[in-house]
């Protein structure tokens, strides 16, 4: 009932910047949180990407490496 009230009637919209001024050492810690939680999904679209070209640079030296072993080795060369 009280959570109905409440949301007919918003008293506290912003409810942070009353904790902020209520209680500092939390709301430096949500603001804490907020940040390494951004810095997080930095990290992981970063270490994403890593992997992406990780992946490209395998698939180039298999490539590469299929090509140099149809190649002919220096014994043909010493047979002709």
């Amino acid at each position: 009932r009280a959570l109905q009230e409440e949301l007919e009637n918003p008293m506290n919209v912003h409810r942070w910047r009353e904790l902020e001024g209520s209680d500092p050492a939390t709301y430096e810690m949500i603001q804490k949180v907020k940040s390494l939680q951004k810095l997080l999904i930095a990290k992981t679209e970063e270490v994403v990407e890593k992997d992406a070209q990780i992946q490209g640079k395998e698939k180039l030296y298999v490539q590469l490496k299929n090509i140099i072993a149809r190649q002919p080795g220096p014994e043909v060369a010493e047979q002709l």
